[in-house]
């Protein structure tokens, strides 16, 4: 692999991690925003997994660009 193929592939996973963590993100909205006691308790880890991983992907995105 080059140089190149390895940065993209890279910048992919960076990029599918951001949209991972926002999907993940709202289905926890949607989970807290749409339901009773027992969704709620499911909801919250969604939502903090997705918000981790969207903010570590982001950061490995615009950490990319910088190199």
């Amino acid at each position: 692999m080059t140089t190149r193929h390895i940065a993209r592939a890279r910048n992919t996973r960076a990029i599918t991690g951001l949209a991972l963590g926002i999907a993940s993100a709202a289905t926890g909205a949607g989970l807290w925003l749409g339901a009773g006691t027992a969704d709620q308790s499911m909801a919250m880890p969604a939502i903090l997994l997705g918000v981790f991983l969207a903010i570590y992907a982001g950061h490995e995105v615009l950490r990319g660009r910088t190199r």
